[in-house]
C-alpha cells in the first residue's frame, strides 16, 4: 500500500486567470515526494480552465463545477485528500519558496502548525505569528491558511469548514479547533507562503460582512466576548439591519444521503 503524502495541498478558484499560474508555479515548483495537489475549481469562464490544463498533470483530483461558496468548495477539496496534513492554498496565493513544505515536514509536531507568511508579493511586509495562542489571542487575531498545516483527521473529526459564513469561515474554524476540540499548536519560525492581496476577505465591499461574520464567530465561542461593548454594538447593527448569525452548517459526511 502506498505511503499517504505528508500534505495535501488543496487549491480552490473561481475566474482568476490573472493571477492562477503563479500560484500553479509556487506548488509544482516544490519537490515532489511528500505532497499530493488537489484543486477545486467553481467553474471559471475566464481563461483559468485553459490555465490550469497546462498543470493537469501534476494535480491528484481536479474538480471543476459550481459550488455554494468558499467553504464548499474547500470541503469539498478536503474530502478528496489523503495527506497527514491540509494545507489551503488557493488562487492568488503562492508558496514563498521551493523550501517551504520541506521546513514544516521535519519539524512538525502539532495538531495545527502554523508557519509564517508575507503579504503581498511586493513590498518587505511579513506577518509573524506567536509561540503560543490562548482565547484571548484568537479573540482578536487570524491565523494564514496558506501557512497553517491542519492534521486531515482532526479536520475530518471537528466537521471541517463551516458553510454558513461566506468569509470568516476560517476564522470560526480554527477558533472552534483550539477551543472546543483541543488541537494542538505549533509555530514554525519561517516564512512558507506569500499571502495574495485582493481576496475576497480584504475587499472593502465585504468589510462590513466580515465583520458582521467575525462578530458571529466571536458571540459563538467566547461568552466574555458577549458582554463587551463591541458585542453590543455588534448586535445591535445586526438587528437594526434585518440579520442574523448563520447557524451552525456542516457538510453532511459521505455515508449521508
Amino acid at each position: 500500500m502506498a505511503r499517504s503524502p505528508f500534505c495535501s495541498v488543496v487549491t480552490i478558484c473561481l475566474d482568476e486567470v490573472q493571477q492562477i499560474r503563479a500560484t500553479c508555479d509556487s506548488i509544482i515548483g516544490l519537490p515532489a515526494g511528500h505532497y499530493e495537489w488537489i484543486v477545486i475549481d467553481g467553474g471559471s469562464r475566464d481563461g483559468t480552465l485553459d490555465v490550469l490544463a497546462d498543470y493537469r498533470p501534476y494535480m491528484r483530483a481536479f474538480v471543476s463545477e459550481p459550488d455554494s461558496g468558499i467553504y464548499n468548495a474547500m470541503n469539498k477539496g478536503a474530502a478528496l485528500a489523503s495527506g497527514e496534513y491540509l494545507l489551503f492554498m488557493n488562487g492568488g496565493d503562492s508558496f514563498f519558496d521551493p523550501d517551504a513544505l520541506e521546513v514544516v515536514r521535519t519539524a512538525r509536531r502539532a495538531d495545527v502548525v502554523v508557519a509564517d507568511v508575507k503579504h503581498g508579493h511586493e513590498g518587505d511586509d511579513y506577518l509573524r505569528y506567536p509561540e503560543r495562542i490562548s482565547p484571548r489571542w484568537l479573540l482578536k487575531h487570524m491565523l494564514p491558511h496558506q501557512a497553517a498545516f491542519i492534521r486531515r483527521q482532526l479536520f475530518e473529526q471537528c466537521g471541517g469548514y463551516d458553510e454558513g459564513f461566506r468569509i470568516a469561515g476560517d476564522y470560526e474554524l480554527f477558533v472552534r479547533l483550539f477551543t472546543r476540540h483541543g488541537a494542538s499548536y505549533q509555530h514554525v519560525p519561517a516564512v512558507t507562503a506569500v499571502f495574495g492581496r485582493g481576496g475576497v476577505s480584504q475587499s472593502a465591499t465585504h468589510r462590513a460582512l466580515r465583520k458582521r461574520e467575525n462578530h458571529c464567530v466571536r458571540w459563538r465561542y467566547f461568552p466574555s466576548y458577549r458582554f463587551s461593548l463591541k458585542a453590543l454594538r455588534e448586535a445591535i447593527r445586526l438587528v437594526r439591519s434585518g440579520s442574523a448569525c448563520p447557524p451552525p452548517a456542516f457538510p453532511k459526511p459521505s455515508n449521508e444521503v
